[in-house]
């Protein structure tokens, strides 16, 4: 405020120097000497007003400028006859303006004492005093005087009042903002005791011991879980170092990662064991780290310790339990593998000793239709096809067997299987056995699967050929290959219009000798337990839907496809 105002009053007793007082002393013909002083102060007071313009404020000079007019143009402007001892109320205002405390007592009392000398001066020698020409010279002396008077207090005075209106304004809007301030930091207190209430209630409430010392090793906090464990009440606790707390050698241990974990500035997680309050030793799992203040320096440390003593225990249970149980998988598998080597020598037996009947049943048959066919009478060639047949039958029986137990041993050998092109291969095949039919095979391209490739063509051989056998009454039979998504995963079917079945019997239908068809069809009822087994080795599921007469659709997964 004051720097503006300086600047204010520079410019007005400037203008009021060169184009007020000046040409009204010209009209009055006062001396020359007054219309040169006051040219002069208005010259320094313009030299003042650069100053401020640089920031630079000679308010004391100003003041004493002003003095120094006054008692230079006193006794020839007609000394207090005139307008002079009007200006000094300006200086008596401009002193509580610029002046603070006791700077501003000097300046008064030289001011007052100097209008007490001039005065003084005036009535001693009277003659000093130059008069006016005339009243109208006197009275309009005056009315110059007052009003530049008047102009300046007024401009001091506007000044003061919009100073008080901006800092009213400002203490009004710092009282709001103080206010405000006084709520927010009722809010923030308030919520700062609820959450070191609520923390408080966390840290008494938790199962696991929570304690803070300071850098001497000396607790500051010590909640109940800690109490408990230690046997100890806070009161025993807090203020008091671990030597005055636990034994000997446990608080020789606690006091050693302590200082670990202060030296080195960093956490720790470490197991340490405890005499608890029963007198039973307890193992705790403790969390050791350093406390900061928010210069960053370490002033204490912090530590979560929870008792896993029975968590231990349960652990080294779990681990003998373990032992056992690997002892007992041995053992079984020891025993599977001798069942396995059994299966093998069964499946050998099977392959090698029953093959040789059955070759023996069905050769003498031939050998009796060959050489005594024309003799025997037509029921006997019957009775012989039918042995043939039947050992025909046992004999495909006997392989599907051998094939269902093989593929349970095989190991599985994962590569990139396209089922379109095996699909496709499988059909034409049929195609080649059977060229007088009329099959549509549909079979979308480019499905690749990771799996064994012998066991999945043999599934599919399985499947396409069931596909084949029970469409064949169709004029036009149609079988179809292709994927969708079912539960969120990739599943493959194959679709057929044959005979299909009854869902009523779908339990049976992926079971070993499980027919759901006569004689009609031909079959040993393990193709598709033989599907299922493969596609089992391979993680996936298999299950099969169908409408009597019109057609059956399997559908199977494999995962990682």
């Amino acid at each position: 405020m004051e720097q503006h105002l300086f600047e204010l009053l520079c410019i007005t007793a400037a203008v009021a120097s060169f184009f007020v007082v000046i040409p009204t002393n010209y009209l009055q013909h006062l001396p020359a000497y007054i219309n040169v002083c006051v040219a002069v102060f208005g010259v320094l007071v313009l030299l003042l007003l650069v100053e401020a313009r640089r920031g630079r404020y000679h308010t004391t000079a100003l003041f004493f400028m002003f003095l120094v007019l006054l008692n230079l143009i006193w006794f020839p402007n007609g000394a207090s006859d005139g307008s002079l001892p009007l200006y000094y109320f300006c200086l008596l205002m401009y002193l509580p303006i610029f002046f603070r405390r006791r700077a501003r007592w000097l300046p008064l009392v030289l001011t007052l004492l100097d209008a007490i000398a001039l005065m003084a001066l005036e009535f001693q020698f009277p003659e000093w005093v130059t008069p006016f020409r005339s009243e109208q010279d006197r009275l309009a002396d005056n009315m110059v005087g007052f009003a530049v008077t008047t102009v300046c207090c007024a401009v001091m005075m506007w000044s003061l009042l919009r100073s008080y209106e901006r800092e009213q304004g400002r203490l009004v809007a710092m009282n709001e903002e103080l206010q405000q301030m006084i709520v927010e930091r009722a809010a923030v207190e308030g919520a700062l005791v609820e959450n070191r209430e609520l923390l408080n209630s966390v840290i008494d409430g938790t199962t696991d011991a929570v304690f803070v010392k300071d850098v001497s090793g000396r607790y500051l906090l010590f909640n109940q879980a800690a109490c408990h464990m230690a046997g100890k009440s806070m009161e025993q606790v807090l203020g008091r170092d671990d030597r005055e707390v636990f034994s000997a050698g446990v608080a020789q241990a606690f006091m050693l990662t302590d200082q670990e974990v202060l030296r080195d500035n960093l956490a720790q997680t470490l197991e340490q064991e405890l005499e608890g309050g029963d007198g039973e030793r307890i193992t705790l799992e403790v969390i050791k780290g350093p406390l900061h203040n928010k210069q960053g320096d370490v002033v204490g440390l912090f530590s979560i310790a929870r008792d896993v003593t029975h968590s231990r225990r349960m652990a080294e249970e779990l681990r003998l339990l373990n032992e056992e149980l690997e002892r007992r998988v041995a053992e079984r598998t020891a025993r599977l593998e001798a069942a396995m080597r059994e299966q093998e020598a069964f499946s050998y037996s099977v392959s090698h000793d029953l093959r040789g009947p059955l070759r023996h049943i069905n050769s003498y048959g031939s050998i009796l239709i060959e050489e005594y066919g024309p003799t025997l009478e037509p029921e006997a060639r019957g009775y012989l096809e039918r042995i043939r047949t039947s050992s025909k039958r046992m004999g495909d029986l006997i392989d599907d067997l051998l094939e269902l137990s093989r593929i349970g041993r095989l190991e599985l050998r994962r590569a990139t299987v396209s089922l379109s092109e095996l699909a496709f291969g499988i059909g034409c095949k049929l195609q080649d056995a059977e060229p007088a039919r009329r099959v549509d095979l549909l079979i979308e391209p480019g499905l690749q699967v990771q799996g064994d490739r012998l066991l999945l063509e043999l599934m599919l051989e399985n499947l396409v050929g069931n596909a084949w056998k029970y469409s064949s009454g169709r004029e036009r039979a149609r079988i179809e290959l292709g994927a969708c998504t079912h539960e969120g995963e990739e599943t493959f079917f194959i679709r057929d219009n044959g005979v299909g079945f009854d869902m009523a019997y779908q339990d049976k239908l992926f079971g070993a000798f499980q027919r759901l068809h006569g004689s009609e069809f031909e079959g040993t009822g393990i193709g598709l337990a033989t599907v299922k087994r493969i596609v089992e080795r391979h993680g996936g599921t298999v299950w099969a839907k169908g409408v009597v007469d019109e057609g059956a659709t399997v559908y199977f997964t494999l995962p990682g496809a």
